[in-house]
C-alpha cells in the first residue's frame, strides 16, 4: 500500500498512566517498548492508516493486484499533563507539541476510581488557558504596534477588533465565539492555531472489569482489546464472545476518529490502483479535482459522480460507468462520503 500526505493530525493528551502511550501504539501499530526507550521524554509521532470497510470491499471488487491508496493521519502522542501539584506549570510547554494538530484526543484514565468528567475539565481548561495567554500577548503587542504609523496599520487595527472581544468569550469559557468568526477574521486568527477551536475528542481507558459499565463517555479496554487484536482470529473470536463484545472499539477507531476531526474520503480507480482520497466534509468537486492534480483544478469543465450506494448496485465500477444513470456535476458540487469521481479537465 502507498500513502497520501497526510490528511490530519490528531494530538493525544492524558495524565500519566492513563493508557495514553499504549493507545498510541494500538493506533500505529508502534512498538510501545521501543517508544518509551528512544522518546527521551519527548512528544512522538508516527502515521495511521485509515482503513475504512468500504474502501477494502472495493480493493476486493475492483482487483486485489491493484495498488491500494488510503489517506494517512498523523498521530501526536503529548507528554503526559499533570493535574495537581507544582508540576503542573510544565503543561503548557507539553502542549505546545500537538498545538498545530487538527484535533485532540483526551485519553481518561477510567480505572482505580479516578474521574473522567475531573480530567476532561481539566484539559479544556489547560487548553483555553493557553489561549488566552497567547491572546494577551498578541493584544498587547497590537495596541502597541498599532500606534506607530505602520504601513499595515488598518489591518492591525481589525486583527485587535476582533482579538479583544474573542479574549473576552474565550475567557468566560465560551469556545463556541470560534465558529462566530467571519471568513475574513478566520484567516486573520488561523495562524494562532487555538486549542479550544478545535475537537476535543474523550475516551476512556477502563479494565476489563468494567466493560459493559455506563460512563460518560465513550469506553475502550485497551490493553484487553491489544491483547485479543494479537490473537489469531479462532482465538479471538472466542475470547471475544466470553467477554460479551461484538466488536472491537480499536479497530474501528481510525475511522472514526477521522471523520470526528471533520474529513471525509472521495474515491478514483484506475488499470493499476484503487485510491481513497482525503477532504474535508463540506468541500467541493473543484477542490476534489485539486487534490488529484492542481490541472484538474485549473481546466475543471465539471466531474462524474458516483455514489457510494449507486456503486454497490453494479458488479464494478466499470460496470457502474456503462450502465448507471450519468450525474454530471459542476465545481461547486459539495462532495459526499465516499463518493466516486472523475473529472472532466480542459488542461
Amino acid at each position: 500500500m502507498a500513502d497520501r500526505p497526510i490528511a490530519a493530525r490528531l494530538g493525544l493528551v492524558g495524565i500519566p498512566m492513563s493508557g495514553k502511550t499504549s493507545l498510541f501504539c494500538a493506533l500505529t501499530g508502534t512498538d510501545y517498548a521501543k517508544i518509551i526507550a528512544s522518546s527521551g521524554g519527548k512528544s512522538i509521532s508516527a502515521p495511521v492508516r485509515v482503513m475504512d470497510p468500504r474502501i477494502l470491499k472495493m480493493h476486493k471488487v475492483e482487483g486485489e493486484q491493484k495498488k491500494l491508496v488510503t489517506p494517512v493521519m498523523e498521530v501526536v502522542d503529548a507528554n503526559s499533563i499533570v493535574l495537581d501539584g507544582p508540576d503542573k506549570d510544565a503543561n503548557p510547554g507539553k502542549l505546545a507539541s500537538i498545538r498545530e494538530c487538527d484535533g485532540f484526543l483526551a485519553v481518561l484514565k477510567g480505572y482505580e476510581g479516578e474521574d473522567v468528567k475531573k480530567q476532561l475539565d481539566a484539559f479544556r481548561s489547560e487548553f483555553i488557558l493557553a489561549d488566552i495567554d497567547v491572546m494577551q500577548k498578541r493584544i498587547e503587542k497590537l495596541k502597541v504596534d498599532s500606534k506607530k504609523g505602520l504601513p499595515n496599520q488598518q489591518e492591525l487595527l481589525k486583527e485587535l477588533a476582533t482579538m479583544e472581544p474573542l479574549l473576552e468569550a474565550v475567557s468566560g469559557g465560551d469556545v463556541k465565539a470560534f465558529d462566530k468568526l467571519t471568513p475574513e477574521d478566520e484567516k486573520r486568527m488561523k495562524g494562532f492555531a487555538f486549542y479550544s477551536k478545535k475537537p476535543l475528542i474523550p475516551i476512556a481507558n477502563i479494565s476489563e472489569g468494567d466493560l459493559g459499565k455506563k460512563l460518560d463517555v465513550p469506553a475502550v479496554a485497551i490493553k484487553l482489546e491489544m491483547e485479543l487484536m494479537a490473537m489469531e482470529p479462532a482465538e479471538k473470536a472466542s475470547f471475544m464472545k466470553d467477554y460479551g463484545l461484538e466488536k472491537l472499539a480499536l479497530e474501528s477507531l481510525p475511522v472514526d476518529l477521522y471523520h470526528q476531526l471533520g474529513m471525509q474520503t472521495f474515491v478514483t480507480t484506475g488499470d493499476k490502483d484503487v485510491t481513497a482520497w482525503h477532504l474535508k466534509k463540506g468541500q467541493t468537486a473543484l477542490e476534489a479535482a485539486g487534490r488529484i492534480h492542481t490541472d484538474l483544478q485549473k481546466g475543471f469543465i465539471n466531474a462524474e459522480i458516483i455514489s457510494y450506494a449507486e456503486y454497490g448496485k453494479w458488479k464494478n465500477y466499470r460496470e457502474a460507468v456503462s450502465r448507471a444513470p450519468k450525474r454530471v456535476e459542476g465545481k461547486a458540487y459539495v462532495m459526499q462520503d465516499y463518493d466516486f469521481i472523475e473529472v472532466k479537465s480542459g488542461l
